[in-house]
């Protein structure tokens, strides 16, 4: 599960090589409307019954700093910047911040699921992850402009802008219907949405 791999690793980067976060384009909406169908009918799943969790496919990559096991991610951006964001918002959204900030957040208030792509990436994720917000009616995207720590230079970064669009989608989909969805979420036990972990030095490859 996104949560569990956080026993593996220090923190997840997606590498300058990557291009922006592209699930949450404007022009994206179709595919990123299925993405979420699929996460919620799995998180709709009756936790009494028996299930097959949801599973994502692949995601690999490598350490590019081992003494901090910094998974660079190679394949699987999109999926896990969306689980990211899935997982922010429904900690909002069922008042799990402190727990959520417990598993993603360091001690000195950093992400440990960050961008290298761009510095404004990297300090939106920063700040998004450890300052306090308490959702109100409207379209988060607008409540996370209008706050006081948000800079207005990080609305020309197409990865932010990216990441409103999809929260925003989140919001819609999720928002009043998400009941003990955070707590599946983050179930390691018996999940309820996995990948397949791959890291690529294990195969000897570069």
């Amino acid at each position: 599960t996104f949560y569990g791999l956080f026993d593996i690793v220090d923190s997840i980067e997606i590498p300058i090589l990557q291009r922006d976060y592209a699930q949450g384009r404007a022009e994206e909406g179709e595919v990123r409307a299925l993405f979420l169908n699929s996460l919620f009918d799995a998180l709709s799943e009756n936790e009494n019954v028996t299930r097959q969790p949801l599973d994502l496919d692949f995601v690999y990559g490598n350490f590019e700093k081992i003494e901090r096991k910094a998974f660079s991610v190679l394949d699987g951006q999109q999926r896990l910047t969306t689980l990211f964001l899935l997982h922010w918002f429904l900690a909002a959204d069922n008042k799990h911040l402190t727990d959520f900030r417990g598993r993603f957040v360091t001690k000195d208030g950093r992400s440990r699921f960050t961008y290298k792509t761009r510095p404004s990436t990297t300090e939106f994720f920063n700040a998004l992850t450890s300052k306090d917000i308490e959702l109100l009616d409207g379209r988060i995207s607008d409540q996370i402009r209008n706050s006081q720590w948000f800079y207005l230079s990080w609305q020309q970064d197409p990865t932010v802008q990216a990441c409103m669009n999809m929260l925003d989608a989140i919001q819609v989909k999720f928002s009043d219907k998400s009941g003990k969805f955070y707590e599946k979420l983050i179930n390691t036990c018996e999940p309820y949405i996995t990948f397949q972990f791959l890291d690529l030095h294990s195969f000897g490859l570069s």
